[in-house]
């Protein structure tokens, strides 16, 4: 019993394709495809029989001494790679970096990666100000320690028009 067709559901037969022959364009796609095809190969076996002839007349020593060097260079490679992360481990497991923006910048900036942290700042408000000031004569005690009631600000076109006038 097939499990597999209870989840596929029913069969549904496969359209009917039109017969069509095939038009000159594709026969010469397929020529071209051909003739590629047989170039590539040819250039690949003219390849890999030098490539044979030249390891066939050089030296042993000189294939040991290119995988030494090689291997060396990778060695060392992966030697300061690791001690360059090492630091990097250390530097970042000292230093606390919550609510502040930082970025990481790899290879001389090639690659940079910004973190932007939104820390809620304060709002900048305006002072408080009453909202009716009362006149001049009323509201004040005349006790020399009450501090002077300040008028209205105003505005920046009025502070403009008292300059002038």
């Amino acid at each position: 019993m097939d499990i597999g067709r209870f989840f596929r559901g029913p069969r549904k037969k496969p359209p009917k394709e039109e017969t069509r022959e095939p038009s000159i364009n594709q026969g010469i796609f397929y020529l071209y495809l051909i003739i590629f095809v047989q170039v590539v190969f040819v250039v690949g076996l003219a390849v890999l029989i030098m490539v044979i002839g030249q390891v066939i007349i050089t030296p042993l020593w000189v294939f040991l001494f290119g995988f030494l060097m090689i291997a060396g260079g990778l060695l060392y490679i992966y030697r300061k790679a690791k001690k360059q992360f090492r630091k990097l481990r250390e530097t970042l497991q000292n230093v606390d970096l919550s609510g502040r923006n930082y970025e990481i910048s790899i290879m001389g900036g090639v690659l940079t990666m910004r973190v932007e942290q939104a820390v809620a700042a304060p709002l900048l408000e305006a002072p408080k100000r009453p909202a009716l000031e009362p006149p001049s004569g009323e509201g004040t005690t005349g006790n020399s320690a009450d501090p002077p009631a300040s008028g209205p600000v105003p505005r920046t076109s009025e502070a403009r028009d008292l300059g002038t006038g």
